[in-house]
């Protein structure tokens, strides 16, 4: 691959990398590091990616190997930055109760099976689509919404009972 190619089919794939590795990992700062390293990796071995059959999928699933292995050493993920309460005239009440149902979301996301977790926070978090989910996971599109569906089920039983 050569660098006005690896400019053109690469570079423009970092934003949705990035969406990627903030949805896993929960911290910005920790996921443009992931990315910025997946980057440097990209381009050290950009002549081996033209014999890559889907370098989206590649791009995403090396960002979404390293963000597992930063979580499996840290043993624990932080709240996601990107997920925030808009105050448009709401009381101060209603502020509060609306962090504290995100608190319990992001907990009972948490809970969830890892692979059942993770395709939930690719949709809620990083506002990824099936096909892209399927494609990052290795999931069928039909698994993918399965999961989810699952999920969005057992969130709202838990929802129902609070």
């Amino acid at each position: 691959m050569t660098e006005t190619r690896f400019n053109e089919d690469v570079l423009p794939l970092y934003a949705d990398m990035f969406r990627v590795a903030v949805a896993l990992l929960g911290n910005r700062e920790e996921a443009k590091d992931v990315v910025q390293n997946a980057m440097v990796k990209l381009w050290t071995i950009k002549d081996k990616l033209d014999e890559v059959r889907s370098l989206k999928a590649y791009c995403y699933g090396m960002v979404r190997n390293a963000c597992l292995s930063r979580i499996a050493q840290a043993r624990a993920t932080e709240p996601v930055d990107g997920l925030m309460i808009v105050a448009d005239g709401s009381t101060p009440h209603r502020i509060v109760e609306a962090q504290d149902s995100l608190r319990i979301l992001k907990q009972a996301i948490e809970t969830m099976p890892p692979e059942q977790s993770e395709v939930m926070k690719l949709s809620a978090y990083a506002g990824m689509s099936n096909p892209e989910i399927a494609e990052l996971t290795g999931l069928s599109e039909t698994n993918v919404r399965a999961i989810l569906s699952r999920g969005r089920k057992k969130l709202k039983l838990l929802f129902s009972k609070i």
